[in-house]
């Protein structure tokens, strides 16, 4: 889970992690989780997990780009 110092000050030492303001840092120890959100200083933030989609391996459009050169079809 992320964790979000938000209190006056601009970092702080905590439970052998640095927070710097407003810097979200992964926090993975649920003990530590649950002194965190017991402090008002630190706001825990739910992480957003990206979904890669996948483009149709193998096929190519025309005058798109060689992915292994970074060339333009139409220079082949």
């Amino acid at each position: 889970m992320l964790v979000k110092l938000v209190g006056t000050n601009a970092s702080l030492q905590a439970y052998g992690y640095r927070f710097e303001k407003d810097k979200p840092v992964r926090v993975d120890d649920a003990k530590v989780l649950a002194e965190l959100k017991e402090r008002k200083d630190f706001e825990l933030l739910e992480e957003v997990k990206s979904v890669r989609r996948k483009k149709d391996q193998g096929k190519s459009e025309e005058g798109g780009n060689d992915a292994d050169t970074g060339e333009g079809k139409g220079t082949e």
